[in-house]
């Protein structure tokens, strides 16, 4: 936790089995530190922000996202000051970066930086500019921090006050426990060892092959007059199809197992390609896009 909320601009924080607890966690810290009684985040934002304000007990608005797939700010209310507003870091069908301009504008401001806030390791940090604003960060470890799955931070900027809000102890605890969990497994241990081995270049070197990784698949869509982008990438994601919607079944049955998966935005289906593995072979999977694509009717 030293190491890493500092990039964040966090001062400290826990680890959870998995960025939804860690999300559901911030939540509760923001209903009891700050008072609020909703939670805003956009159309793109995970189903674990509905889910946590769900189970606290709080009102849910959903706001629409523009044509990258970022919250449209001028449709949030103008009050928000019972309000929780999650910022998403990586949509989870897009990739898309929510403004970290609206950081501190709501009573709390949480990031659900789950998919993209390991880029603060690497040279591409400066596209969550901003997110030191918050009051709250959730990472999951188990995407471009490498972890296995069940492992995930939660930081807070206020990490004493945040943490005091949702501790319980017991006679027959040495220390209270902090945070949703009771007992846990030693998630830590594999995340500290993969620290030390790699240290923060060898982390960087990885993420910043991934963003490599998908900028090639970028560049090959956007020159494919076959193919449309749903918008550029922002944190590794490609979301892409075919121009003829007809085609898209047919493609999708020729696609290696696994290298693709399928979201919708508006009702159309889109492809989905996500840059999680280092070890990913970009040049198979375009050269197979390129075969399977049939020519426009």
């Amino acid at each position: 936790m030293a190491w890493l909320a500092p990039l964040f601009g966090m001062n400290g924080g826990h680890m959870t089995p998995g960025s939804t607890v860690a999300n559901l966690t911030a939540l509760w810290s923001a209903r009891e530190c700050a008072g609020v009684t909703e939670v805003i985040a956009s159309e793109g934002a995970h189903l674990s922000i509905a889910k946590a304000a769900h189970i606290l007990g709080l009102k849910y608005l959903s706001v629409p996202i523009d044509a990258n797939g970022s919250m449209d700010a001028a449709q949030l209310p103008t009050d928000l000051s019972k309000s929780a507003l999650v910022l998403t870091a990586g949509a989870t069908s897009t990739g898309a970066i929510d403004p970290f301009d609206l950081a501190g504008r709501a009573a709390w401001t949480h990031v659900d930086a789950a998919w993209a806030g390991p880029l603060r390791l690497s040279k591409y940090a400066d596209l969550l500019a901003g997110i030191e604003l918050a009051d709250s960060v959730a990472v999951s470890a188990h995407k471009w921090l490498f972890q296995p799955k069940e492992s995930a931070l939660v930081l807070f900027k206020d990490t004493e006050k945040a943490h005091a809000a949702v501790s319980f102890g017991g006679a027959y605890l040495a220390t209270p426990n902090v945070g949703v969990l009771g007992s846990h497994g030693a998630t830590a241990t594999a995340l500290v060892a993969t620290l030390l081995a790699w240290g923060r270049e060898g982390v960087a070197q990885r993420i910043e092959h991934c963003m490599d990784l998908a900028r090639r698949l970028r560049d090959f869509v956007a020159a494919d007059e076959r193919l449309a982008l749903y918008a550029e990438p922002q944190t590794g994601i490609v979301v892409w199809r075919p121009k003829d919607e007809n085609l898209f079944d047919q493609v999708l049955q020729q696609l290696p197992v696994g290298s693709t998966s399928t979201t919708s935005m508006a009702g159309v289906k889109w492809f989905r390609n996500v840059a999680a593995n280092p070890n990913a072979d970009i040049d198979m999977l375009i050269a197979t896009i390129q075969k399977v694509s049939p020519e426009r009717a």
